[in-house]
């Protein structure tokens, strides 16, 4: 296990720039391929956002979250948290075929295999951060200010990046095994969407049976710990330090799955071509 978690750390650590080219090539490609480019980066998520927020909140009358005492009006609650979804849902589905979509290159040259999930992680990043600004603006409209706690965005940020990357690096793999993971995982993904705190705060009130069993699954999902806190940085002036035990959990999934995927990619490195 160990051999294999050092080969693909190694690997993606001498090869940093290679990363940061490829995932550049494939950001301007997508802009290049439409006629407005970077507006669509800008305009597709504030459209869904729209169309939550007004199905959601107006027609199905969420006017605000509270938690802890502290009550936050909807908008400004569901844009933090779909910023986080916006960029852990494509690292997710785009990263199951981030080996597959590049066979032209593998079967061409020698290439480190190992370093493609990252690349799709390192992409959607840049259209996280221009969700982010969407998210500032109207954390700004809604009356909201910086604070010192908000830097915790960072590390969340960093958080989501480590999940997506340990987890297409699973996928990724298993779809050059089984070509079907991809469209498993899309509509998994859509169902885990309505079960992470991003449309509601996915808690089970007392009337609902095993409510108390189905909160402790809903907290069991990693991205609720990225979401959350998000919010506890910008909402709640909370800091990673207030829950350790759930941080706990976190990294210790993260590195599970990880290391499983380190030894996916290095059994299966020499077979890729195989596959194809």
């Amino acid at each position: 296990m160990f051999k294999s978690i050092s080969y693909v750390v190694k690997e993606n650590f001498t090869n940093l720039y290679r990363i940061y080219s490829i995932a550049k090539y494939e950001l301007l490609a997508d802009m290049r391929d439409s006629k407005f480019g970077i507006f669509w980066n800008f305009a597709s998520p504030a459209i869904q956002v729209f169309t939550y927020w007004l199905v959601f909140g107006v027609a199905w009358g969420r006017s605000a979250q509270t938690y802890r005492g502290i009550t936050v009006s909807y908008l400004p609650w569901l844009v933090v948290g779909f910023a986080v979804w916006w960029y852990i849902r494509p690292c997710i589905t785009e990263g199951c075929s981030a080996v597959f979509s590049k066979t032209n290159v593998i079967t061409k040259m020698k290439f480190p295999v190992s370093v493609l999930p990252a690349t799709v992680c390192l992409k959607e990043l840049f259209n996280h951060f221009v969700m982010l600004i969407i998210t500032f603006v109207t954390l700004l409209l809604s009356g909201y200010t910086p604070t010192w706690n908000w830097l915790w965005i960072i590390y969340y940020m960093f958080c989501a990046f480590m999940l997506g990357e340990a987890i297409s690096l699973v996928l990724s793999v298993l779809t050059m095994l089984w070509r079907d993971v991809k469209k498993f995982i899309t509509s998994i993904m859509r169902m885990l969407m309505y079960f992470s705190p991003i449309l509601w705060d996915c808690h089970f009130k007392s009337h609902v049976p095993f409510h108390s069993l189905l909160n402790k699954l809903v907290k069991a999902n990693p991205v609720y710990y990225v979401i959350q806190g998000y919010r506890d940085a910008i909402f709640y002036n909370r800091s990673v330090l207030n829950h350790p035990a759930i941080t706990l959990y976190f990294w210790c999934l993260v590195i599970l799955i990880f290391a499983f995927g380190c030894i996916l990619m290095y059994k299966f490195k020499k077979k890729f071509i195989d596959m194809i």
